[in-house]
């Protein structure tokens, strides 16, 4: 897509008031020119996919946006220099730059080929197979969301492949299980539309699953998508909206991210159902309740969080993903410790059926870097650490990987998404292009800029697990009324 001049010159100038920005706090210059260097190519890459009006411009404004745009900016106001707290900032620097221009090469590339029609979903949905999509798309997602815990509620360990396999791959989809409805009572214009029982119901119920879980993630995911398609009709103005979206921000910063720092350390991810949702009640009305403990674990949990050096800002370092990627970019670079092909074929392995390698993988390759870059004990298996796909890039093959490999596998994953689901985009009606466009920044949004190139690879299968529910929803909607929910 071409980038007119309006477009160009906001690129432009946010670029400089970023640039000027690091410069008057002290930056180093070098490090100043390859961050703002980054951005723009990253805002550019915003453009290139279509803006934030397409599902892939939105999808390269997270990754711009989590990794330098919010924490750039939070260390401008601070008044300190954007390289502190950095372990390798030359080096970090030039791979920000050099992979948000391979992000924007690999965007601009694969929106110039056209996809065949003939594996595309992206087609109109009456409102019985909205309605039947909704019913199959949130029973599927949490039953096998449920069902993949089985073996480690029964003391057997995480376990993967077979049909554990496909219910990981169907429960990914949980949190978007309450987009589907409001669209659907959206097109039926129904009262009470953010307020009708099954909407409040999907989402307490999902708020709830993401408690269990003890992830921040799949506790405020559902929350953030339930505003989001509010926003998405009453506009961005909204002031009830954005007063909710304040308080859940709040309930964030001093609830959830303390209790999932905490509550998976105390048991929370260990025993039966029974075992595990005792300890979990426990903490988060403890967390919830009391003051004074909530204050001494906020204080603990935020121990560390290096890049911004406040504590407050703790439960927002993954908007400052630079500096994950420094750890192991540092590492890297200090042990020359470049690892080829090893965490690229890791992801294929993932991907392959148990049944044709049982010896496969069962975690993501985020363990194995965090070994590298120091951050996990040496009998650590399994805790996986964010470091994204350029540092993961960098670790492979050096500056060489980044260069190469960020815009080849970003125009392959694009291309793949897209023969699938086609241009999906926010067109101001509840379409199913709308469904699709919400779809995968559920599926990515957060993947796309934390999982190593191992975890996005058995993404790829995605939209073929989207395609089995759908012909499932298309079978069942046929035994519903045609017009189940009156307005």
């Amino acid at each position: 897509m071409a980038i007119n001049r309006p477009q160009l010159v906001t690129v432009v100038a946010i670029t400089m008031l970023y640039l000027v920005g690091q410069l008057a706090v002290g930056t180093d210059p070098a490090v100043a020119s390859l961050f703002s260097a980054a951005i723009l190519f990253g805002l550019f890459a915003v453009f290139a996919g279509g803006g934030l009006a397409s599902a892939f411009g939105c999808l390269n404004a997270l990754l711009i946006a989590k990794f330098l745009l919010f924490g750039v900016a939070i260390k401008i106001m601070l008044l300190q220099p954007a390289d502190s707290y950095l372990i390798a900032p030359v080096a970090t620097a030039a791979v920000m730059a050099i992979g948000f221009f391979g992000l924007f090469v690999g965007t601009l590339a694969q929106s110039r080929f056209s996809c065949p029609r003939s594996f595309s979903l992206d087609r109109p949905y009456s409102d019985r197979m909205l309605l039947s999509f909704s019913i199959v798309l949130f029973v599927f997602s949490y039953c096998g969301y449920f069902a993949a815990m089985i073996p480690s509620t029964q003391g057997e360990g995480l376990q993967t492949g077979g049909w554990l396999g496909i219910a990981r791959a169907v429960a990914s989809l949980k949190s978007l299980s309450v987009v589907p409805p409001m669209l659907y009572l959206w097109r039926k214009k129904t009262d009470r539309w953010m307020t009708h029982p099954v909407i409040v119901a999907i989402v307490g119920w999902a708020a709830i699953v993401g408690i269990f879980s003890t992830n921040k993630q799949d506790a405020m995911e559902p929350l953030a998508f339930y505003f989001l398609v509010g926003f998405l009709r009453y506009g961005w103005r909204d002031i009830r909206l954005w007063g909710f979206v304040s308080a859940a921000v709040i309930y964030y910063g001093l609830i959830i991210f303390p209790y999932s720092q905490y509550v998976r350390h105390a048991g929370g991810r260990e025993g039966t159902f029974q075992e595990r949702a005792t300890v979990i009640k426990d903490v988060f009305w403890r967390i919830a309740g009391d003051q004074e403990f909530r204050s001494t674990i906020t204080d603990r949990v935020s121990r560390g969080s290096s890049y911004f050096g406040v504590t407050a800002f703790a439960p927002f370092g993954r908007l400052a993903m630079v500096s994950e990627a420094d750890k192991l970019i540092a590492a890297t670079e200090r042990q020359q410790s470049f690892t080829g092909w090893e965490t690229i074929t890791w992801g294929f392995k993932l991907a392959t059926p148990s049944f044709l390698y049982p010896d496969k993988p069962i975690f993501e390759a985020g363990n194995y870097l965090g070994h590298v870059a120091g951050e996990v004990g040496p009998s650590d298996t399994t805790t996986q650490i964010s470091y994204g796909v350029m540092a993961n890039w960098y670790n492979a093959f050096s500056y060489t990987g980044v260069l190469i490999g960020t815009p080849v596998f970003f125009a392959l994953l694009y291309y793949w998404l897209r023969m699938f689901l086609g241009e999906a985009r926010w067109e101001g009606l509840p379409t199913i292009s709308v469904l699709w466009f919400l779809w995968l920044i559920a599926s990515f949004q957060h993947s796309i800029v934390e999982s190593t190139l191992s975890g996005l690879i058995p993404a790829l299968l995605l939209p073929i697990t989207l395609g089995m529910l759908c012909a499932m929803a298309g079978t069942f909607s046929m035994f519903l009324p045609a017009d189940h929910v009156k307005p």
